[in-house]
């Protein structure tokens, strides 16, 4: 966050837009704010807030990193319904996956690598399983969030597959 007084609050808007409905705010002091998509100017970013999403001028967001895939070389934090399922992605140090019947432990996953040539989808290689990320929007289903990354994880586990698809956040550790 950057130009927002310490005694101020960043308004979060329906639409991208300073006279929309306001559905919440930002600490001045916040940090992490994970933009999952821009309005066509670039001057709008949407963010979630709780159960749900919003719009905030990015005029008052300042970028973590240059590198737009800066944030996927870190750690993300997956989950989709029907089943309910959730996975905690940490490059070079494994993957967590967790269903109401398990939690899967798997450690030393793999880097996360862009397709050759596109900057929109990439793999992640752990075991005998596999992930594939791909940038675009993404809802939960069961809330009004909105996810900038899209995951289908391939998952052998005890003699079985599974294939889980759902949406992926940025993780900050």
């Amino acid at each position: 966050m950057t130009g927002v007084a310490a005694n101020d609050t960043l308004n979060v808007r329906a639409q991208p837009n300073g006279s929309a409905e306001k559905r919440g705010t930002l600490a001045h002091d916040a940090k992490n704010i994970e933009v999952t998509a821009t309005n066509d100017a670039g001057t709008w970013g949407r963010v979630n807030l709780g159960e749900t999403s919003g719009w905030v001028a990015m005029r008052y967001l300042a970028r973590h990193e240059d590198n737009p895939d800066y944030a996927l070389a870190h750690a993300l934090t997956c989950f989709g319904t029907e089943p309910f399922w959730s996975a905690d992605i940490t490059q070079g140090q494994g993957v967590a996956i967790r269903t109401p019947e398990t939690q899967i432990d798997i450690p030393g996953a793999g880097l996360i690598v862009p397709a050759s040539g596109r900057t929109d989808l990439y793999a992640l290689g752990f075991a005998d399983s596999s992930a594939q990320i791909r940038r675009a929007e993404c809802n939960d289903g069961m809330s009004d969030r909105m996810f900038g990354l899209q995951v289908g994880l391939f998952l052998r586990h005890d003699q079985s597959a599974t294939l889980y698809a759902g949406c992926c956040s940025i993780a900050m550790h």
